[in-house]
Order: C-alpha cells, then sequence, then structure tokens
C-alpha cells in the first residue's frame, strides 16, 4: 500500500518539486497551501505523514502542529522552512516534530527523513 503523504506549502515550484520527489519514490502525496486547508485535509483523509512549512497563509505552521499532534499523536511531521531561528526550531521538536530540514533542501535528505519517519511510525 502506498503510503499517502501531505504537503503543506505555499510555493508552488516547491510544492511541486516536492511532490515530483515523493511520487518517484512511490508515495501519494496531496498538497495544500495554507493552514486551514491542511486541517481540513487532515480531518477527512489518512495521511501517514505530513511534511509542512511554517510561514504558511491563514493560520500558521505551528498551529498545524499544535493542532495535529493533539488529534493525531503519533503523526510524523517534517517541517520544511527557511526559519533558521534556533529557537524556533526547538519549539517544533518540543510540539512533536519529527524532523526540522531548512530550505534550500536536498531532495534525497527530505526523502530520507521521510523514509525514516514512516518506519518509526509503524
Amino acid at each position: 500500500m502506498k503510503k499517502n503523504i501531505l504537503v503543506v506549502e505555499d510555493n508552488k515550484q516547491v510544492a511541486e518539486a516536492i511532490v515530483h520527489s515523493l511520487e518517484k519514490a512511490g508515495y501519494t502525496a496531496r498538497v495544500c497551501s495554507d493552514g486551514t486547508a491542511a486541517i481540513e485535509n487532515l480531518k477527512s483523509s489518512i495521511f501517514h505523514l505530513v511534511i509542512i512549512d511554517l510561514l504558511l497563509p491563514f493560520t500558521s505552521g505551528m498551529n498545524v502542529i499544535k493542532w495535529s499532534k493533539t488529534e493525531f499523536p503519533t503523526l510524523p511531521i517534517i517541517v520544511l522552512s527557511s526559519i533558521l531561528d534556533e529557537n524556533i526550531v526547538t519549539r517544533t521538536y518540543l510540539m512533536g516534530a519529527y524532523d526540522y530540514i531548512t530550505k534550500p533542501y536536498h531532495p534525497s535528505r527530505l526523502l530520507q527523513s521521510v523514509a525514516k519517519g514512516l518506519n518509526q511510525a509503524e
């Protein structure tokens, strides 16, 4: 069974690149471009992992992480962000994020993190 991944990214080019890498690696991916849509997608579909930016329209990535970890405590969440602030990185880990990858990112690094996150969740 293919693993279903939610990609929450408001930059269309970045989102397309992530989806391309994920699908090439055999995953199924759905994209939404804001935090509110992310929560709606998580409520209505089953996802095995989330890749999320922090700077999103409507609802921040931090709010989505907080909500997700309350509703789905074992759901692996990978933060993919250009924010390099050590306090924010630490805060995402304390909130339950599985990994934090900074942009610009290398696709193989992201795919390694996805594979490890999915394996730990099983």
